[in-house]
């Protein structure tokens, strides 16, 4: 994805982690644990939203096989719209998400529809799995081959690992949880960047 050039956009220059350390406390102070992981992460879409111009909605929602992607957003004219992949396990949600949320911030989305919901969309929030035109929603999310894209990718996928850093803390001691590792940074990113030009 790339920035988007829009003319009321800003790029925040406030660091992943200063960023996600603020979201994350933020949205702690309005749940009472134990809170699942799709309850967390519903909460800090909601946190986040009135921080932009533009709510931000959370849509977990099953990936036909072969799509090779696992998360996207749509940047409409009312919200964005986040969708993840509602059968990635639980920590894995949160760097999707995290991802996903990154892009919000930094304002590397860029696709904008500025004239209602688009069907294929509509579709999609509507969870008719079997009628969604997944062509027309993953070209409404696709990243740009721009040069930028590379950056964006970086801090989008800086901003998942470190929501999922916390996922111990946040959703409880029981949840399935493991450390973030080096190798784990650097296989997700390899695989960001890998993807960028496509969905």
């Amino acid at each position: 994805m790339s920035p988007d050039r829009s003319p009321r956009s800003r790029r925040p220059t406030r660091s992943p982690k200063r960023f996600l350390d603020r979201l994350v406390r933020d949205t702690a102070r309005t749940l009472t644990p134990p809170t699942r992981p799709e309850a967390f992460l519903h909460a800090v879409c909601a946190t986040l939203g009135p921080q932009l111009d533009r709510p931000v909605r959370l849509k977990f929602v099953g990936f036909p096989p072969g799509l090779d992607v696992s998360g996207i957003t749509l940047a409409l004219d009312e919200e964005y719209i986040v969708v993840v992949e509602e059968r990635a396990p639980a920590e894995h949600k949160f760097v999707i998400a995290g991802h996903e949320i990154g892009h919000i911030h930094y304002q590397t989305l860029d696709v904008h529809h500025p004239a209602g919901t688009p069907a294929a969309a509509r579709r999609l929030l509507a969870r008719a799995d079997e009628d969604v035109p997944w062509d027309q929603v993953v070209a409404m999310a696709t990243r740009s081959p721009a040069t930028a894209a590379a950056r964006a990718e970086w801090e989008a996928e800086e901003c998942g690992l470190r929501l999922a850093a916390k996922f111990r803390r946040v959703v409880g001691p029981g949840a399935a949880a493991g450390r973030t590792t080096q190798d784990t940074l650097t296989g997700r990113l390899s695989s960001s960047l890998g993807n960028i030009g496509g969905p």
